[in-house]
């Protein structure tokens, strides 16, 4: 199996999918969703504990599905919730698991408890957690011993929103994340050719390759809520479509949507990273149809 670098190297582009770890201790029902994307997704893009909703262990997961499925992980870390002590022996059970590449993420903020507290810990931010991963992967643990004779070999990435206004900020932010180790960056959603071809060529241009997302729609509600509470998305067209449909409605047109996008982007980009916010088997859905498109147009 190709190494994360070497598929994002590659002359097709390859094909990830974001789920979220389980709820409970439980992970069969997943594991068996996600095992019938073998042989048709490049790595599994795992979330942490998103939006402030505890689940299970990243890491923990990312070990199971790596020695039960073979698939590759992409393991996003968030600073949120760990000192600098608790990220780097994450990042060290990482390599130890095999797990392929680290997204770097500062954390979604955590809505307020009832009395209105809220505790975060961010001893570092994604800047300084990419500097981390560059130390490790060189063998300094930073605690003044010598340099560990086997080396992890993670991959650093980090995130980053092509739909935001104010988009200058957005690169000047994500120089710096180039800047500070990382080789990949994964994106918010995007919804149309033209803005997602202008951020990978800035992109590219800093030195990183890009996944873009995807995220297909489940229902017309969760089209409304993205448009409306979701700033940066207030604007995109894509999500007027949906209006009045039923939910077999926008599920099928979002998915002929997001598999045209797919491919009209195919040759300009490292690899798509469809989201699951619309549950996973709408995600799998769409893996599995530019799978076998990929399979049949791209050598």
């Amino acid at each position: 199996m190709p190494t994360i670098v070497e598929s994002l190297n590659a002359n097709r582009p390859a094909l990830w999918i974001e789920v979220s770890p389980p709820r409970g201790v439980n992970p069969e029902l997943l594991l068996k969703r996600l095992s019938t994307l073998i042989g048709h997704v490049d790595a599994i893009n795992l979330t942490d504990n998103s939006l402030g909703k505890v689940k299970m262990s990243g890491l923990a997961f990312g070990s199971i599905v790596k020695s039960r499925l073979g698939l590759a992980i992409v393991l996003n870390v968030s600073c949120r919730d760990r000192n600098r002590f608790a990220l780097k022996s994450d990042l060290l059970g990482a390599a130890a698991t095999k797990i392929d590449a680290v997204v770097a993420l500062s954390g979604d903020k955590i809505p307020p408890g009832a009395d209105g507290s809220v505790v975060v810990s961010h001893d570092l931010d994604a800047f300084g957690l990419l500097e981390m991963i560059g130390d490790l992967n060189r063998g300094d643990t930073g605690d003044g011993k010598p340099a560990l004779k086997l080396l992890p070999n993670l991959c650093p990435g980090a995130v980053a929103n092509p739909n935001r206004k104010n988009l200058e900020r957005e690169f000047e932010l994500l120089a710096r994340k180039a800047k500070a180790g990382a080789r990949f960056v994964i994106t918010q959603p995007v919804f149309e050719r033209e803005s997602a071809l202008r951020f990978v060529q800035r992109a590219t241009a800093l030195g990183l390759k890009t996944v873009l997302g995807i995220l297909p729609i489940k229902r017309e509600a969760m089209a409304a809520y993205m448009k409306d509470n979701v700033k940066d998305l207030s604007n995109v067209a894509g999500l007027d479509r949906y209006a009045g449909k039923s939910e077999p409605e926008v599920r099928a047109e979002s998915l002929a949507a997001n598999l045209a996008l797919m491919q009209s982007l195919a040759g300009e980009v490292a690899a798509f990273n469809i989201m699951s916010g619309g549950g996973p088997s709408l995600a799998i859905e769409l893996a599995l149809s530019f799978s076998a498109w990929r399979k049949e147009n791209l050598r």
